[in-house]
């Protein structure tokens, strides 16, 4: 059998995703770590201020620097980047122009995945996300797309099967078509939540998430994160109530005249993380789907505690608990969850 290596053209859509942004700022917070940047926006962000360009401790990475006080990025006020109203947007580093865009390469061509991490992605009246206006935003220097992950095939279905990605597209469709669709979204999914893990305790899992400690927007999210598994394995209270995030959120609601339910929002977040393909280097699709119901009833809970202060915007609730998931998902301790958990 011949296998297909993965290919970034044709560029390809999932059904029902959405997105228009409105300017909410949440992507020029440091809830991203708005970064890495690349030479050439080093080169140009150190001409217009030394200030611009933060270096992590113990990373080479360079990144946007966020003000101390509010959290956003020195560029960022209430009437938007200053970078795109002075220079335009073609002018905003290269993580910026991305975001919230990105390109898994398949056998069958290049994905176009989104971000859930801004309520411009998760919340209102949004358009459908379109090759057109995805392009722009994903290509690298050499004005090609550039992906941010590859899949070959086989793919590993589950712990003793692996298939064709043919056969995978065809599985995995009727997969998306269901968790679009925001009903049972844990059974569509066929997985029970907190999988065993090996030489891990989900206890541990929870400690670590809890003492993350300092004030930025992604230490809060982590505690949240933290909170939300230790009510859930042991009934533990809470120790974060800050919302730091709360006036892009706020925003948002301002500008929804019809909400969704708050499984739609929840099963548009999943749909995208099926779709983009980032679980394959930590084993099969039935492990990364007990990962994904781990992480959806840890955003149900995150979402019902802010429900209690805003019952009648439980939309917005959930697209809060889904930043927070999603912010959570890509970092080095999650990412050693998923490495930790059983095959299934």
């Amino acid at each position: 059998m011949t296998l297909l290596r993965p290919k970034r053209e044709p560029m390809l859509l999932r059904t029902g995703a959405r997105f228009s942004c409105e300017g909410d700022g949440l992507c020029c917070s440091d809830v991203h770590a708005v970064g890495p940047l690349n030479e050439e926006d080093i080169v140009f962000l150190a001409s217009i201020s030394e200030e611009a360009i933060d270096r992590h401790e113990d990373e080479d990475a360079a990144v946007l620097m966020m003000r101390s006080d509010t959290g956003t990025c020195v560029f960022w006020s209430e009437g938007g980047c200053a970078l795109h109203a002075k220079l335009g947007p073609e002018m905003k580093p290269s993580p910026c122009i991305q975001f919230p865009y990105g390109l898994t390469a398949t056998p069958t061509g290049g994905r176009i995945t989104t971000q859930h991490r801004c309520p411009c992605r998760t919340l209102g009246t949004r358009a459908p996300v379109s090759v057109d206006a995805a392009r722009p935003c994903i290509l690298g220097s050499d004005a090609e797309p550039k992906p941010d992950h590859a899949v070959e095939e086989p793919i590993a279905w589950s712990n003793s099967e692996s298939v064709p990605f043919s056969e995978y597209e065809r599985r995995e469709s009727a997969v998306i078509e269901s968790l679009v669709e925001g009903q049972n979204l844990a059974r569509r999914l066929a997985a029970e939540p907190f999988p065993k893990l090996e030489r891990l305790a989900w206890t541990q899992v929870a400690d670590e998430f809890r003492e993350f400690s300092g004030p930025s927007r992604v230490a809060a999210a982590a505690r949240w994160f933290g909170d939300a598994l230790g009510y859930l394995i042991d009934r533990r209270e809470r120790t974060e109530r800050d919302r730091p995030w709360a006036s892009s959120f706020e925003r948002a609601q301002r500008r929804i005249a019809t909400p969704e339910p708050p499984n739609r929002v929840f099963g548009d977040w999943l749909a995208d993380e099926v779709w983009a393909l980032r679980w394959t280097p930590f084993g099969s699709f039935a492990k990364a789907r007990a990962e994904l119901v781990t992480r959806l009833a840890v955003a149900r809970r995150i979402a019902a505690w802010l429900d209690i202060s805003n019952p009648e915007h439980d939309n917005v609730s959930a697209a809060e608990a889904v930043m927070i998931v999603d912010v959570i998902g890509s970092t080095d301790s999650w990412e050693s969850v998923q490495h930790a958990i059983a095959e299934q």
